[in-house]
């Protein structure tokens, strides 16, 4: 499936990139989604520069699988676990 990569920290331009995945397997209670669309505010620009550093120290200078940018996904079911 297709999906937006982040690898490294920096300007959106340059660290983000579309890619292939393989498909996520889901646990108990876990929803998959086919997003279309995530709202990207100033907030999660911040996340993909790795500012302020402090957020940079959790991953280790890099950012940590699964690592994705935007916030309330837009999309529909594909699959569900009880």
């Amino acid at each position: 499936m297709r999906a937006i990569i982040q690898e490294n920290y920096g300007e959106a331009e340059n660290v983000l990139r579309l890619g292939q995945v393989g498909r996520p397997a889901i646990g108990d209670r876990e929803v998959l989604l086919r997003v279309h669309a995530a709202g990207v505010d100033r907030g999660v620009l911040h996340l993909v520069a790795g500012l302020p550093h402090a957020v940079r120290l959790a991953g280790s200078g890099r950012p940590r699988p699964p690592c994705w940018a935007g916030r309330s996904p837009g999309g529909s079911r594909r699959s569900a676990q009880r």
